[in-house]
C-alpha cells in the first residue's frame, strides 16, 4: 500500500475510533472529540479526492469499543500517535506541497494525542 493509502486507512479508522470513544465521553472532553471527529472526516476527503481511485479501507477495525471515559481518551491517544506516524511517512514519501500538507497534518495529530493523555514523542509511533 502507497503511504497515501496507509494515510487514508489510518484517518478512516480515526473516524471510526472517534465515534466509538465519543459515546463514552461528556462535556468539554465530548465537544473536544467531536471537533476531532470532523477534522479527521475533511482530512480523509481531502485525501480521497488527491488520491483517486485509492480503495477504501476493510470493512473493521483492530478497536476495542471503550468502556469507560479513560479508555476513550487513551484510545483516541493511540489513534492519533500512530496516524502521526502514519503522516511523517507520508511526508517522507512526498515533495512541496505535499509534504508540507503531511507534516502539519502529523503535527495536528500529535497535539491532539497529547490532548487525549498521550506522551509526547520526538518521533510518534516510533518504538
Amino acid at each position: 500500500m502507497s503511504a497515501l493509502a496507509d494515510a487514508i486507512a489510518g484517518e478512516e479508522a480515526a473516524v471510526y475510533a472517534y465515534g466509538l470513544a465519543g459515546a463514552r465521553l461528556s462535556g468539554a472532553a465530548r465537544d473536544r472529540a467531536l471537533g476531532g471527529l470532523a477534522a479527521h472526516r475533511a482530512r480523509v476527503l481531502q485525501l480521497r479526492e488527491r488520491a483517486g481511485s485509492v480503495p477504501g479501507a476493510a470493512g473493521g477495525y483492530d478497536v476495542a469499543a471503550p468502556v469507560d471515559e479513560d479508555e476513550a481518551r487513551g484510545l483516541l491517544a493511540d489513534v492519533e500517535s500512530k496516524l502521526a506516524a502514519t503522516y511523517a511517512d507520508l511526508a517522507a514519501a512526498t515533495s512541496g506541497d505535499e509534504r508540507v500538507n503531511a507534516a502539519l497534518a502529523a503535527c495536528e495529530c500529535e497535539v491532539r494525542a497529547i490532548g487525549w493523555g498521550g506522551e509526547p514523542e520526538a518521533f510518534p509511533g516510533r518504538e
